[in-house]
């Protein structure tokens, strides 16, 4: 793997959670964050080398996109894996007939565009059985949150929980989700399919070490020096968000004339023009607008009559009744753009970036 300077390892947190798995403590963790919090990189350049440098053999996954066709091309890219081709796949694109699939072999990278076989899947508990009697495997399964989101993978859901029970001496599996509703379907509801199955653990948030980092390299790599304090400013006023925060020094990196401020505004904008957040918009109901509206501004009193009655205003409708309310957020949960607090019976908007969005006009 390409060494990247810009990235700020937690070593501490991967010595952790590997120890967790060595020591037999715990087969299973799932983190939870938000997108572009940095599980995917932690997963990859931290956990992934980690593990092998200890002589254990890792597959990585994503499922994000592969909400219709997920057992075909992770039993695909598990198989491949099996059969010493040592490749991680990524679903995208699957509604377009096409998987890519990458990782490394023998020190190599690779990536290698695949056309889904028209030949039955191999079945994921035998393949999962194979790989446990050759040694220890560590599965990081990323964005796992997008199974909850089809009954189709009920199928992929029920042999991989069952291979999962079977082989936990020898395979260990590590989750990520991006959406706390999804994630409850996965994991914390008593019919979930992998109920209690393992530690929900939030994932951690980055200080100003890591924005020192950045500002380390930025000096390093351009020979101009960044003010700590105001780049720490900068990341704490975009919600803690690594992924804007490299960019952002990107910006500065590549425009000499540019200060802090006017990148992180020109970022920040550009995250509220985001197309997906207006196509995500565009497919919601006007009571589903009206209703993300208020859970975005903290308001969750939907059943009151005064409540109903101002959303039957704003729709032009002579009334709006509770069972519609009902219905419409029962909708948004399914689309996993809410969710809601068990204990206080309140519901939030699952992405905060959408959530930013959403406050800021639109």
């Amino acid at each position: 793997m390409t060494i990247d300077n810009w990235h700020y390892p937690r070593t501490q947190l991967a010595k952790q959670v590997f120890n967790m798995f060595e020591t037999g403590l715990s087969s299973a963790l799932v983190f939870f964050a938000p997108r572009r919090m940095g599980k995917t990189e932690f997963l990859r350049k931290d956990i992934q080398p980690l593990a092998e440098k200890q002589g254990w053999k890792t597959f990585y996954f994503s499922f994000l996109d592969a909400e219709v066709t997920a057992y075909h091309d992770f039993a695909q890219a598990l198989n491949n894996f099996t059969e010493g081709k040592g490749l991680t796949a990524k679903a995208r694109g699957m509604l377009k007939q096409v998987s890519k699939v990458s990782g490394k072999a023998a020190g190599l990278q690779a990536d290698v565009a695949l056309q889904p076989s028209k030949t039955p899947s191999p079945k994921i508990k035998n393949i999962i059985a194979q790989q446990a009697e050759t040694g220890n495997l560590l599965l990081l399964m990323d964005e796992v949150q997008v199974l909850a989101q089809n009954k189709t993978n009920d199928q992929l859901i029920a042999e991989f929980r069952t291979a999962l029970d079977m082989h936990k001496d020898s395979v260990k599996v590590i989750f990520t989700g991006s959406s706390r509703e999804g994630l409850r379907h996965m994991f914390s509801q008593a019919s979930a399919p992998f109920f209690h199955f393992g530690q929900n653990l939030p994932f951690p948030e980055l200080g100003k070490e890591f924005t020192d980092h950045l500002a380390n390299t930025f000096k390093e790599v351009t020979n101009r020096p960044l003010d700590t304090t105001t780049l720490w400013d900068a990341f704490q006023e975009m919600e803690k968000i690594p992924q804007l925060a490299r960019s952002l020094v990107e910006r500065l990196a590549l425009n000499p004339n540019l200060d802090i401020q006017k990148a992180k505004n020109q970022l920040l904008e550009d995250v509220f023009n985001d197309r997906a957040f207006a196509e995500t918009w565009a497919s919601c109901s006007a009571l589903e607008k009206l209703l993300l509206h208020d859970i975005a501004h903290n308001s969750n009193a939907f059943f009151s009559e005064d409540t109903r009655n101002r959303l039957a205003k704003e729709l032009g409708l002579p009334e709006v009744s509770v069972s519609t309310v009902q219905s419409a957020l029962r909708t948004l949960q399914r689309k996993m753009l809410i969710g809601r607090l068990p204990d206080v019976r309140e519901h939030f908007i699952d992405d905060p970036s959408f959530k930013n969005w959403l406050m800021h006009g639109h």
